[in-house]
């Protein structure tokens, strides 16, 4: 597989993240967050941290960083997903670092587990792609399934085939009737 189309989208698609979460905010942010951000223990542990926020914002956050998760896991080797998942946790935590200092972000703990979340379920998926496009090919060499369709498919008359059986039974009950009729 070529993955330099997928690479560049990939980079791509992490620009754009960085520059919606890191970049200039046309917009004023309040937020709540406490001094420090991420970095601060009692973040972790504030009530308002994890009861606060709109549901809204936090689909957003998980949707975001799918294909974050989907992305990452495309580009490690299979056996090595786990990197993928610590790709993922990683460029959130980067981001919500960056975040710290800034006036007009939030670092904020919650952003960080959504975000996270939202890259774990894109590695998940493609996982689970993964197995069922080899349960396909498994099942697809198992003996007699392989060409079961074919089978299926060789076995079926013709459409030609049926209209002649059609006409020889026709044709049969013509002269049975024309003999009884005699």
């Amino acid at each position: 597989m070529n993955r330099r189309p997928l690479r560049f989208f990939a980079l791509a698609y992490a620009a754009a993240v960085l520059w919606l979460t890191v970049g200039p905010a046309p917009w004023r942010t309040t937020g709540n967050q406490l001094e420090g951000g991420i970095l601060n223990p009692d973040a972790w542990t504030a009530t308002v941290t994890w009861t606060t926020g709109y549901l809204s914002e936090m689909v957003f956050n998980v949707a975001m960083f799918v294909p974050v998760g989907i992305f990452a896991a495309l580009l490690v080797p299979r056996r090595r997903w786990p990197l993928a998942i610590a790709a993922g946790f990683a460029f959130t935590a980067v981001i919500e670092l960056i975040q710290v200092p800034e006036l007009d972000r939030v670092s904020d703990p919650r952003d960080l587990v959504m975000n996270a979340s939202g890259a774990v379920f894109g590695v998940v998926l493609v996982l689970v792609a993964r197995m069922v496009r080899r349960a396909g090919a498994i099942v697809s060499h198992l003996p007699g399934t392989a060409d079961a369709a074919s089978a299926v498919r060789d076995a079926a008359p013709a459409e030609s085939e049926v209209a002649d059986d059609r006409r020889l039974v026709g044709a049969t009950s013509d002269r049975t009737a024309a003999r009884r009729a005699a």
